[in-house]
């Protein structure tokens, strides 16, 4: 009994039950946050919490919290009951859409709707098409890729580019033939000290870009190839890009930075594209 309440107080905890019931035996405690509950104190001297609301395991706390935090965020839960921490729960946002968010995540500081976050895949592919759409333009993708992958567009004056999904929802235009950012260099540069590869395309005359890489360590130029035609610069990078991870090479931050053991690779894969 005395380890059992030394255990309560170590937790902030006091007990409510006037007897000892035994070690397996269910006690009522009021635990630090004020809720009323039962406790084994087996179960407390092996070193679990007191209070199964505390650790979010109680589903009645649960549920309330879960639907507390929803309608804090501005939305509306459609689940009729509580299914459980770790399964989707039903909801309407305050967009409108009908999303279905874990309650773990939420709590943890997750966001209600993938949709609104751009993360709904169907939503996300629908406001693309509208917003080229709006620009004059028309996507020639015939399926979504991705927020990060290029997808192939054709601009109201006929050229046919390769803008990023996410670029253009954040307000960049859909055409950088138009806008003057043509995309007709690829360069590969290396960071010695920090044993890093680099690649990438620029537009125009590199040295500001290479100028921009050498301050932060990437001294060393591997190849730059100027003068590219069409989409040939962008072509290259997605292939290298696409060939990389096929072959297990994991970016050290971005996604065009990698380990300088993967530099063999990018040269076959960038001169097999650029040799004539």
């Amino acid at each position: 009994m005395a380890e059992f309440r030394t255990r309560l107080e170590a937790f902030g905890a006091a007990l409510v039950e006037p007897g000892w019931l035994g070690r397996n035996e269910p006690h009522r405690i009021r635990c630090a946050a004020g809720h009323e509950t039962k406790t084994r104190p087996e179960n407390l001297v092996r070193g679990n919490g007191p209070c199964r609301a505390c650790a979010g395991k109680d589903p009645a706390t649960a549920w309330a919290a879960f639907r507390a935090r929803v309608v804090e965020l501005g939305a509306t839960v459609v689940e009729p009951e509580w299914l459980g921490v770790a399964r989707p729960h039903r909801i309407r946002c305050a967009a409108g859409h009908i999303a279905a968010p874990y309650p773990g995540r939420l709590m943890a500081g997750g966001g209600p709707c993938r949709a609104c976050a751009g993360l709904d895949p169907v939503t996300a592919w629908e406001g693309f098409r509208a917003r080229v759409a709006k620009r004059g333009g028309m996507v020639l993708e015939t399926q979504w890729l991705g927020a990060l992958t290029p997808h192939r567009v054709r601009c109201q004056e006929g050229h046919t580019v390769t803008p990023t999904p996410a670029t253009v929802q954040q307000g960049d235009g859909i055409c950088r033939v138009c806008a003057g950012r043509s995309w007709d260099v690829f360069y590969v540069v290396v960071n010695e000290e920090d044993g890093h590869v680099k690649f990438g395309i620029t537009s125009g005359d590199p040295a500001g870009r290479l100028r921009a890489h050498r301050r932060h360590g990437y001294r060393t130029v591997v190849r730059v190839a100027e003068g590219l035609e069409g989409n040939t610069a962008r072509a290259v990078e997605t292939e290298v890009l696409a060939v990389l991870r096929d072959a297990g090479h994991q970016p050290v931050k971005g996604r065009e930075y990698y380990d300088v053991a993967a530099l063999p690779l990018v040269l076959r894969v960038a001169d097999a594209r650029l040799t004539p």
